[in-house]
């Protein structure tokens, strides 16, 4: 196993340990999230300089939606780039992603609306991607206001929110909306099958657990949600005609042979498709880039995609 990220797994099992917290899928939703919010801010410094971070809120279809805005340095109009965090639809925010979306628009010279969708149990689908088809809309039509041009953007989104980047995309094609330039997938759950080999050999001590999961599942699908639904997990439905797609997972991710699947079916729909594993990198991996190399290198990659896709 890569050093960095074996060093990285012990300590957070130590950690775990010393601190007497019962593992997630044995809390309530509302307790586990409020302890992401905590440990996910040990992974958020130092943010970059050069991004200006504002919050604000924008029309939803229950609401306001709550939003981070990073604008990079320079001039702009730049390119948009709406962001959709991960945490199994249950926890995390765009407060648990600030270095990520902060790197990616340094990196991608990109303003990145991430986006505070209604979690799961409390909300159940389609709330989560109702908000996520609306931020884009709303990002789009007003992207003159955030000094970014609407006609070049892309979606993007990780684990739970990879998901949702890719069922945005289908709604958008299947609604007539507005066409993203490219989804970037980083790690994402496409299939909701929790028995694939990759589950299977990570199910234990790799950031992301197959009992997490079962967890995560669970509450989103509370609602009776069909699990063949194509705007739940889009593996499920006709994915032609929908943007180019770059996936990015590493190789000790429960989650790597769903992004192996939703490439393959994306390929076989005639959608330019690149698909990238990382040897050794865990789940959340491109989160993690004050400690891995494995991380720094994903982040590279992913902001150029942006940047080629939206030049």
């Amino acid at each position: 196993m890569d050093p960095q990220v074996e060093a990285l797994l012990q300590m957070m099992a130590a950690q775990a340990e010393a601190s007497g917290v019962p593992p997630m899928w044995e809390l309530p939703a509302d307790v586990a999230r409020a302890n992401a919010e905590t440990a996910f801010a040990a992974f958020n410094q130092p943010l970059p300089e050069s991004v200006t971070i504002t919050d604000r809120s924008l029309p939803g279809p229950a609401g306001e939606i709550p939003v981070k805005i990073f604008t990079p340095a320079g001039s702009g109009p730049f390119p948009l780039v709406v962001y959709f965090h991960g945490g199994g639809w249950v926890i995390g925010s765009p407060a648990t992603h600030t270095r990520l979306c902060a790197e990616l628009a340094e990196g991608a010279s990109a303003v990145v609306v991430s986006v505070h969708y209604r979690l799961a149990p409390e909300h159940t689908p389609p709330a989560q991607l109702d908000d996520c088809v609306a931020a884009v809309r709303w990002a789009v039509e007003n992207a003159a206001s955030l000094n970014a041009d609407g006609s070049r953007f892309a979606l993007a989104g990780d684990s739970a929110g990879g998901n949702l980047a890719a069922c945005a995309a289908l709604r958008l094609r299947d609604e007539n909306g507005p066409q993203a330039r490219l989804q970037l997938l980083l790690y994402g759950a496409f299939t909701g099958d929790n028995n694939l080999p990759s589950v299977i050999e990570n199910a234990e001590g790799k950031i992301l657990t197959r009992q997490a999961m079962d967890w995560f599942y669970g509450h989103y699908l509370s609602g009776g949600a069909n699990p063949q639904d194509p705007y739940i997990f889009p593996i499920h439905g006709d994915l032609r005609g929908l943007p180019p797609a770059r996936l990015i997972v590493g190789t000790l991710d429960p989650l790597l042979d769903d992004s192996k699947l939703f490439a393959k079916a994306l390929q076989d729909a005639g959608v330019p498709t690149t698909l990238s594993i990382y040897p050794d990198q865990p789940h959340i991996f491109l989160q993690l880039t004050a400690l891995l190399d494995g991380g720094k290198k994903g982040m590279a990659e992913a902001c150029q995609a942006l940047r080629e896709a939206l030049a």
